[in-house]
C-alpha cells in the first residue's frame, strides 16, 4: 500500500484499508506521504482501521489537527480580551512566529499511542506489525527523505509538518516539513525499499491546481506540493484506488465522510480487479496477525522527563511547572502539566518525544521561549451603533523572575478603555503572580439604540472609572486561582432625572473616590469566550469598598433648583456565579447560567443614579449593551437556561431564557429612588445563529427584555464583545 498527502481528504485511506481487509486483501508493506504517513503508521503499530475510524469522528482527534488541548487539559490563561488576531515576534531578530497551530495535542498523541509498538520493534521499522517508510522533506538538502528506522512518532510527525499550518520537526540540525514537497505519491520509495509484486495506491490529492479554491492552504498546497506524474492502473503491478474527493484540505470536520467514501471506493476497486488481485480465503488473517503484535506491547508509563533548549533559569523555572515528582509520576498527570506549561505566556514550542529506558519510557521535551512581542488585534462590529476596535502590545521578558507588561485599549461609541499591567510571575510551582496595574474605563448609554440609516438618539448616561493598585494570584488548580486585590478607584455617572430630557438640562452627577479590597476565586473551563458550548465557569467573592461619596444633582421634588451632598461610605459587595455546558450529543448542548449578588450599600441621591451605581445582570450580548433598568440591584438572584444546536456547515442556533428578581427593587418614587421589598420577577428570552470564524463569531440574533422601554433587540455581530474586568462591575 502507498498512502499519498491529502489533508483531511487522507482520512479515505482509513476507508480504503478497512475494504481491503473486509475483502481479505492482505496489506504486506506500507509507505505514506504526509496524512498518509499518518494512517498507514498507526495501521503498522498494530491499529485496526475499525479503531482509526472511531477515533476520527472524536472530539479529541478534531483537537489533535486543529492545535488544541481538550478542555479537561487546557489551563486558559488568556484574559477576556475581544482580540482575533495575534501576532509574536522577536525584538532581537525581528521574526515573526511562522505557524498557525500549536502542535502539541497532536505530538503527545503520537508519542503516547506509537511509542510502544516502536519499543516492541526496536526502532526498526522492519519489524513493525507491517514493514513501513515514511517520507518527509529536508528542505536544506532540498530532497525526500526515508525513514526506515528511528522514532517511529516523530518520523511520521515529521512527514506531516505542513509549511505555515504547523511547526516543522528538528532532526540532525536540519527541519524537515511535509513529505509532500518533494514526493507525495511516494512509489519509487515502496519499489526501492520492498519491490512487491503488487503495489496498491490510495490517492487522496486535490487537483493538481487548486488555486480557484478560496481556501489559503488549498493554494498554499498548490503552489508548494509536488505531484507524480499519473500512471494508467496495472501498469508494472501498480493499480490506482481513486477516492476524487470534494473537501478542502484543513476540512477535518469531514473525516467521518471521506472514510464512508474510502471504503466504498475500495470495494469498488476489489469488485473491479477480482482475479489481477490476490485474494486470501481466510478473512481474519490480519485480525490475528494484528493480535499477536498488539500481544507483545508495553503499556505506556513514563518513569521520568528531561528538559532542553533554554538557558539554565528558564529550563528550571519549566522544570518546576511541570513538578514531575512522586506524586504525580505518571502520564495523565504529566499530559495536563505539559498543556499547562505550553499556556505560560513565556513559553513558546513544546515538543516531546519518547525512549524506552527499562520498563518505561523517558520523555524528553524540546521546549523554546516564546517570542517577547506580541501584537493583538480585534474587537467587533454591529449592525447597530455598538462597534468596538481592540488593540494590545505585550512584551515578555523571561529571566528568574518572568515578567509580562501589557498595553491595552479598546475605542467604541459604547465603551472605551486603556489598561496597563505588569505580571510578575513570582513562583512556578505555586504560581504566584503580582500584577500592578492602571485602568481607565467609560461608558456611554444613547437612548435607544436604532440600526442603519436612522438618528441615533442622544447620550442619557455616562460613566467612567480610573483604578490603580495591585492584584495577587496564587493557583489554586491547573485552570483556578485566587486573586487578591487592592485597588485605589474614582468613579463618575453622569445621568439626567427624566427619561425625555434636553441636552441643556443640568445633569446629575455621582462620584465615589476610595479604596477596594477584593478577593476571588475563579474556575474557568470554557471552550469559547464567546458562545461556550462546552466547560464551566465558577466564581466566588466579595469586594469592599470604603471612601468618600459626593453628588451634585436636581432634587426630585424640587425640579428648578441643585443640591449637593459629600459623605463617608463604606459597603461590601459579595457575588456566586455558575455557568456550565452539558453535551448532550455531538450536536446538542444543554447550559445553566446562575447568578446572586448581595451588598448593604445604600441608595444614591437619584434613582438613575441608583441604577447606574447597581450590578447589571447581562448574560446575552443585547443585556451588555443595553441600560437595562429592570435587571439591576444590589441584591438580587437570577438564573438562566441556554440549548445550543450546531446545524449544517458548523451553524448553531442558539437560544437562552433568563429569570431575574432583585431582592429589593429600585424605583423612583415623588421624592427619590427607593427600595421596594415586594420587587416582581423580570425575564429575557433571545435565539441567536452563529458560526465561528477566523476572524471571530458571526452572529446574527433577536432578544427581548421584558418591561423595559425598549424591550426588542435586533443584531448582526462580527467579533466579540467583551470588556476589562472591573471590581466595580
Amino acid at each position: 500500500m502507498v498512502l499519498t498527502g491529502g489533508g483531511a481528504r487522507g482520512a479515505a485511506h482509513v476507508g480504503v484499508i478497512s475494504a481491503l481487509e473486509d475483502s481479505g486483501i492482505p496489506i504486506d508493506y506500507v509507505v505514506g506521504t504526509s496524512v498518509g504517513a499518518l494512517v498507514g503508521g498507526y495501521y503498522a503499530a498494530g491499529w485496526s482501521p475499525e479503531m482509526m475510524w472511531s477515533m476520527l469522528s472524536t472530539d479529541e482527534f478534531q483537537a489533535r489537527v486543529k492545535g488544541q488541548p481538550q478542555d479537561e487539559f487546557a489551563f486558559r490563561s488568556d484574559y477576556e480580551s475581544p482580540g482575533v488576531l495575534s501576532v509574536r515576534l522577536g525584538t532581537d531578530r525581528g521574526d515573526v512566529k511562522g505557524h498557525l497551530i500549536s502542535s502539541l495535542t497532536l505530538d503527545w498523541a503520537l508519542m503516547e499511542e506509537l511509542s510502544p509498538a516502536c519499543a516492541a520493534a526496536k526502532s526498526n521499522f522492519d519489524s513493525l506489525m507491517v514493514p513501513f517508510r515514511c517520507v518527509a522533506s529536508n528542505v536544506l538538502a532540498k530532497k525526500d527523505t526515508v525513514f526506515a528506522e528511528g522514532n517511529l512518532s516523530q518520523s511520521i510527525r515529521a512527514s506531516m509538518s505542513f509549511p505555515f499550518y504547523m511547526p516543522p520537526v528538528w532532526m540532525d540540525g536540519s527541519p524537515f516539513y511535509d513529505g509532500g514537497l518533494y514526493n507525495n505519491r511516494p512509489v519509487d520509495v515502496m519499489i526501492e525499499s520492498f519491490n512487491p509484486d503488487i503495489i496498491l495506491v490510495s490517492g487522496t490529492e486535490s487537483a493538481i491546481s487548486d488555486f480557484n479554491s478560496d481556501d489559503l492552504i488549498s493554494q498554499i498546497e498548490a503552489l508548494v506540493v509536488q505531484y507524480a506524474d499519473p500512471i494508467e492502473s496495472g501498469t508494472d503491478g501498480v493499480f490506482e484506488i481513486s477516492t476524487d474527493l470534494d473537501i478542502e484540505t484543513l476540512d477535518f470536520g469531514a473525516s467521518s465522510r471521506a472514510c464512508e467514501q474510502g471504503y466504498s471506493r475500495g470495494l469498488e476497486f476489489v469488485d473491479s480487479h477480482r482475479g489481477a488481485i490476490p485474494v486470501l480465503s481466510d478473512l481474519d488473517h490480519a485480525s490475528r496477525t494484528r493480535g499477536q503484535f498488539v500481544s507483545k506491547l508495553e503499556a505506556f508509563k513514563v518513569n521520568g522527563i528531561s528538559v532542553e533548549g533554554m538557558e539554565v533559569s528558564q529550563k528550571r523555572y519549566a522544570e518546576r511547572i511541570l513538578n514531575f515528582a512522586e506524586k504525580n509520576r505518571n502520564a495523565e498527570a504529566l499530559k495536563r502539566r505539559l498543556f499547562f506549561l505550553e499556556a505560560n505566556s513565556h513559553i513558546g514550542r513544546v515538543f516531546p518525544t519518547a525512549e524506552q529506558i527499562d520498563d518505561g519510557f523517558e520523555v524528553h521535551l524540546d521546549v523554546t521561549a516564546e517570542r517577547d512581542l506580541q501584537l493583538e488585534v480585534g474587537g467587533s462590529v454591529s449592525s447597530q451603533p455598538l462597534s468596538m476596535g481592540h488593540g494590545a502590545l505585550g512584551l515578555n521578558h523571561f529571566s528568574r523572575v518572568p515578567m509580562t507588561a501589557r498595553l491595552t485599549g479598546t475605542i467604541g461609541s459604547l465603551y472605551s478603555d486603556l489598561g496597563f499591567g505588569v505580571a510578575l510571575h513570582l513562583g512556578a510551582n505555586t504560581r504566584v503572580v503580582l500584577e500592578p496595574v492602571v485602568n481607565l474605563r467609560r461608558w456611554n448609554y444613547t437612548r435607544d439604540l436604532v440600526g442603519f440609516l436612522q438618528e441615533i438618539r442622544p447620550t442619557f448616561f455616562t460613566s467612567s472609572e480610573r483604578e490603580w493598585g495591585g492584584k495577587v494570584r496564587i493557583a489554586s488548580g491547573l485552570r483556578s486561582d485566587f486573586c487578591l486585590s487592592l485597588l485605589e478607584m474614582q468613579t463618575e455617572d453622569n445621568t439626567y432625572s427624566d427619561w425625555l430630557f434636553s441636552s441643556e438640562e443640568a445633569v446629575n452627577q455621582d462620584r465615589f473616590s476610595g479604596l477596594v479590597l477584593g478577593g476571588m476565586w475563579s474556575y474557568k473551563s470554557l471552550n469559547k469566550k464567546q458562545f461556550a458550548t462546552r466547560g464551566s465557569r465558577l466564581e466566588l467573592g466579595g469586594h469592599f469598598f470604603t471612601g468618600t461619596y459626593s453628588s451634585d444633582y436636581t432634587p426630585r421634588d424640587e425640579p428648578g433648583t441643585r443640591d449637593s451632598l459629600e459623605r463617608e461610605r463604606s459597603f461590601f459587595r459579595g457575588f456566586a456565579k455558575v455557568e456550565s455546558y452539558l453535551p448532550v450529543t455531538n450536536k446538542l448542548t444543554i447550559g445553566l447560567n446562575t447568578e446572586a449578588r448581595f451588598s448593604n450599600e445604600k441608595l444614591q441621591t437619584t434613582y438613575r443614579g441608583s441604577l447606574a451605581q447597581a450590578t447589571s445582570y447581562a448574560p446575552m450580548l443585547g443585556a451588555s449593551a443595553m441600560f437595562l433598568e429592570n435587571f439591576r440591584g444590589y441584591s438580587y438572584g437570577a438564573v438562566g437556561a441556554i440549548v445550543d444546536l450546531e446545524m449544517h456547515y458548523g451553524v448553531h442556533l442558539r437560544s437562552e431564557v433568563h429569570v431575574f428578581k432583585a431582592r429589593k427593587g429600585i424605583v423612583d418614587g415623588d421624592k427619590g429612588p427607593r427600595l421596594v421589598p415586594d420587587s416582581p420577577s423580570f425575564w429575557m428570552a433571545g435565539v441567536r445563529a452563529w458560526k465561528e470564524l477566523p476572524i471571530g463569531p458571526l452572529s446574527i440574533g433577536m432578544e427581548y427584555y421584558k418591561s423595559e422601554r425598549s424591550p426588542i433587540f435586533f443584531e448582526v455581530l462580527i467579533g466579540c464583545r467583551l470588556f476589562q474586568p472591573s471590581s466595580r462591575r
